[in-house]
């Protein structure tokens, strides 16, 4: 580079300066090699790391002044560093030594361990200490005001309970606001232990700061004066470890709870809550073993459960934008039924029942009409014994007549196919009803059986307002048999079947789609 001399050798472990003169100038560069600490592991720096950093001293301008980014104020720096990943941020110690402890600032801290290491349990264990010491390195160093998020995804080992009650001591004294400790081992299947959530730890101001708690593979047991967290907002239960009056006790003293999860929490009871969660907006069950759902809430807009037919009851509620429930097993309008009686402010629903029987009756046994409720969405499994039962389906219209769409997607044996079997629309016994707000019909899995082509020849006779009708003979849902024992010409054949059928009956302003 003419008069520029200048050599790019970089040697590790080696720090040097030197000057490079140019014309009556001269720069100083020097560079100083950063050694990262293996102290921080994949959750923070994954690898011992040692970096050259170059600094070029910049010649001064006039009138210009030479602002850098660590000479930002420090809340400043806090919220910069807050919209970054955890690796990106940890990646900032390498840039300089003014910058090696800039992370230290970070209000979200999250560390990740697979716990595992191979099949010896040798390297198990130098794994799990080499983790606890990472963790605990951090929050030695940590000087920030405080913690926005401690999240900790760590296989449990009663061993290490001490180690997590100090990261939880941590999160007191930081004033954390949000606390996530996922604890379940890979192979969590059988065991007993749990993590003992030490509530002890918590006074009244630490507990105020707490608005969201992740908790998985713990055990509570409430204090006996315990007060609930006042300003807790969201709450993640998994795999937990609680009785029934601990649990309604801990939910009954969070009256500002707006989002709450409870995944494989086998309470043997009932799951109830008799105070009012004023805020409560969204409830996700899934996987528990217990007895019935209730809770007194008004103002709950999403539920979810998936596990064994129980009871579920939400007197209060007022409006429920959207339910999404599977059943493993139980009879169709039985569900249906329970379920309407017990939810009647349901939007809209999705049903699902994994091993479903269809009944052979018309009526649900629900005198209400359901005002609210305006998209329906069925997930029908079909056994070879329900075959001839597929138009008992209307059964639940009666008690929806502002229904706007419907979607009901087949799923079964390979019975169904073409099957010749059941009553035809005609022998409805209850009267002539018109769905006078259904606009759009969605069917899977058509396969030109009887109850199937009779089941839609009712719904676009009685739907006026019908805009769309869209029949798909491939399925949404798992065959039950072997799909290449299916001839590809079945589905070629339903697909004629639907619009030979159904065209001579449709209107001819509805967009009419076989697919």
């Amino acid at each position: 580079m003419g008069n520029d001399l200048m050599s790019e050798r970089t040697t590790l472990g080696h720090c040097y300066s030197r000057t490079i003169h140019q014309k009556g100038r001269s720069n100083v560069i020097t560079e100083d090699p950063l050694k990262c600490e293996n102290k921080i592991g994949n959750y923070l720096m994954s690898k011992e790391a040692t970096l050259n950093h170059f600094y070029v001293k910049p010649s001064n301008n006039k009138g210009r002044q030479n602002v850098k980014l660590e000479d930002l104020p420090e809340d400043v720096l806090r919220t910069i560093l807050s919209k970054l990943p955890v690796k990106e941020v940890l990646k900032t110690s390498a840039l300089s030594s003014q910058w090696r402890y800039k992370w230290a600032i970070c209000p979200k801290l999250s560390f990740n361990s697979v716990g595992v290491c191979g099949g010896d349990r040798c390297d198990e264990q130098k794994s799990e200490q080499n983790f606890v010491d990472n963790v605990n390195l951090v929050l030695q160093k940590y000087r920030g005001k405080e913690v926005e998020k401690l999240e900790v995804q760590f296989a449990f080992d009663s061993m290490l309970a001490d180690h997590l009650s100090y990261w939880i001591s941590f999160a007191v004294a930081s004033r954390t606001k949000s606390i996530a400790f996922d604890l379940a081992p890979i192979g969590w299947g059988g065991r007993d232990d749990r993590y003992i959530f030490p509530f002890e730890l918590f006074d009244s101001e630490s507990i105020s700061h707490l608005q969201c708690i992740q908790l998985s593979f713990v055990s509570l047991k409430l204090p006996t004066h315990f007060r609930g967290f006042p300003n807790l907002r969201k709450l993640d239960l998994n795999l937990l470890h609680v009785t029934r009056k601990d649990l309604e006790n801990m939910l009954s003293n969070c009256d500002s709870l707006e989002w709450l999860s409870i995944v494989r929490c086998h309470l043997n009871d009932e799951l109830r809550v008799e105070s009012p969660l004023s805020h409560l907006m969204y409830l996700r069950v899934v996987n528990c073993i217990i007895t019935k759902v209730q809770f007194h809430t008004t103002m709950l807009s999403t539920f979810e459960y998936k596990g064994y037919f129980v009871p579920i009851i939400f007197p209060h509620c007022l409006k429920m934008e959207n339910a999404n429930i599977l059943f493993f097993k139980a009879g169709f309008q039985h569900a249906l039924g329970a379920l309407l009686s017990d939810i009647p402010s349901i939007q809209n629903l999705t049903l699902q029942i994994l091993f479903q029987r269809l009944e052979a009756q018309w009526d649900l046994g629900y005198q209400h009409k359901l005002s609210q409720l305006r998209n329906v969405q069925f997930l029908v499994h079909i056994f070879q014994e329900d075959v001839d039962n597929v138009l008992y389906l209307v059964s639940f219209l009666k008690a929806a007549p502002f229904i706007e769409k419907l979607e009901v997607h087949f799923g079964g044996c390979k019975e169904l196919w073409f099957a010749n079997k059941g009553p035809a629309r005609h022998h409805l016994p209850h009267p002539r009803c018109e769905y006078s707000y259904l606009k759009d019909i969605h069917i899977t899995g058509y396969k030109g059986a009887r109850g199937q082509l009779q089941f839609l020849l009712h719904m676009v006779e009685h739907a006026p307002a019908l805009e769309a009708l869209t029949v798909h003979t491939t399925q949404l849902l798992p065959e039950a048999c072997f799909p290449e024992t299916i001839a590809p010409s079945f589905f070629h054949d339903a697909g004629r079947h639907a619009r030979d059928h159904l065209r001579q009956e449709l209107s001819p302003k509805v967009k009419f789609c076989v697919v």
